[in-house]
């Protein structure tokens, strides 16, 4: 990602080429295609950058009403300027791991039982 956007154009480029059904350097090629591929079971997943920081939108009406409704109620899932300000929030980059991960999730905020 460091790179320029025709660099990550090329290699996407270059990916889907060697992909393409009609391409025969991979089908060609069995030691190139054992060391291209990796059996799902044996690989490493990784996380495929630093992430230091980002911003959260809510730009999908359906992700905005759930959590609307969770916050406040079905009839005032949505702000009324929803669709003309864009709404984020701040994401702590240490809670990005790579799928599979075990996590402890805390239970929050709890109600006093009198």
């Amino acid at each position: 990602m460091a790179l320029s956007p025709q660099a990550w154009k090329e290699a996407r480029e270059t990916i889907q080429s060697l992909l393409s059904e009609d391409n025969t350097i991979l089908q060609n090629d069995v030691d190139l295609r054992k060391r291209a591929f990796v059996s799902q079971s044996e690989a490493t997943m990784h996380l495929p950058a630093r992430i230091g920081d980002y911003t959260d939108f809510y730009s999908s009406i359906h992700h905005a009403t759930n959590v609307g409704i969770m916050f406040r109620s079905r009839e005032n899932a949505l702000m009324p300027n929803w669709k003309h300000l864009p709404v984020g929030y701040h994401g702590r980059a240490s809670s990005v791991v790579v799928s599979g991960t075990s996590i402890h999730r805390p239970y929050g905020q709890t109600l006093v039982m009198d």
